[in-house]
């Protein structure tokens, strides 16, 4: 399962979301694919991947890549973790 860090802020600025994590002062901005998994979490990597196949129409080892890029990149900055 996959969550949301609770201290990381969020701003909808229309064509894509912001997060910043107050406590290191990072801005990160999601496009349209990372918006609709930010708003999925909490999430198991599954739904998530479902929401990105149905979403996009992607087949199911592009669904898996892109995800896994995506929760990699934002764990790594400490915006997401698993549960």
């Amino acid at each position: 399962m996959w969550e949301a860090n609770p201290e990381v802020l969020t701003t909808d600025l229309g064509d894509e979301l912001v997060l910043m994590d107050p406590q290191r002062s990072v801005m990160f901005s999601l496009n349209d694919s990372g918006r609709l998994i930010w708003q999925a979490l909490p999430a198991s990597q599954e739904q998530l991947k479902t929401l990105l196949k149905e979403a996009y129409g992607l087949p199911d080892t592009q669904a898996e890549q892109d995800l896994g890029a995506v929760l990699n990149d934002l764990s790594s900055r400490h915006l997401v973790r698993r549960q």
